[in-house]
């Protein structure tokens, strides 16, 4: 029999290996182990507390825990119905805001062009006027261009204007979309 040591070496790093393996597969059964114990150790006093929290709604009535869900119950309910309520109110709130918000847009476009339409109205009038009295071609041109100026002056405040209602109704638009989140 030659045995060599090479061969020696051989199945000693095999055994090596194999006792690594063993040692691994010993320290997981142990890690398992312990493992078990925790999980058997929790369930035990899971047990003994049921045991407790049953000796104690032992002394309680069933009908006073009946009473006690009933009146979680009813309030519950009160408080889905005020939920509710709450909802619908939000809702014509909303509503009415967006109502009025409309009607003063309408009344604001309406006053700029009852504004606009007097100014042209006396613009013309003055011009009528001077038109009846001879020797006025001077203060005829004078009026026109102050009248034009105006016109212009009128035309850029109604520009502003419409500029300013737009510009309300994308905020107010905005606070919809606000509202509409919360």
């Amino acid at each position: 029999m030659n045995v060599t040591i090479e061969s020696l070496l051989a199945d000693a790093k095999f055994l090596v290996g194999r006792l690594k393996d063993h040692d691994n597969s010993a320290e997981s059964l142990a890690d398992q182990t312990s493992g078990l114990q925790k999980d058997i150790e929790s369930r035990n006093t899971y047990q003994e507390n049921l045991k407790e929290l049953n000796k104690v709604a032992g002394h309680r009535p069933r009908s006073t825990l009946v009473l006690g869900i009933q009146q979680e119950n009813c309030a519950i309910q009160s408080l889905q119905g005020e939920n509710d309520e709450l909802r619908q109110s939000l809702s014509d709130h909303q509503n009415a805001l967006e109502l009025i918000m409309t009607k003063y847009r309408h009344q604001i476009v309406h006053l700029l062009m009852c504004v606009w339409s007097s100014n042209i109205f006396l613009i013309i009038l003055a011009m009528i006027l001077l038109l009846q009295q001879p020797g006025h071609m001077l203060q005829i041109h004078e009026m026109a261009a102050v009248m034009q100026s105006a016109i212009k002056a009128d035309e850029d405040a109604f520009q502003s204007q419409q500029e300013y209602v737009s510009a309300l109704e994308t905020e107010n638009q905005g606070l919809r979309d606000l509202l509409m989140i919360t």
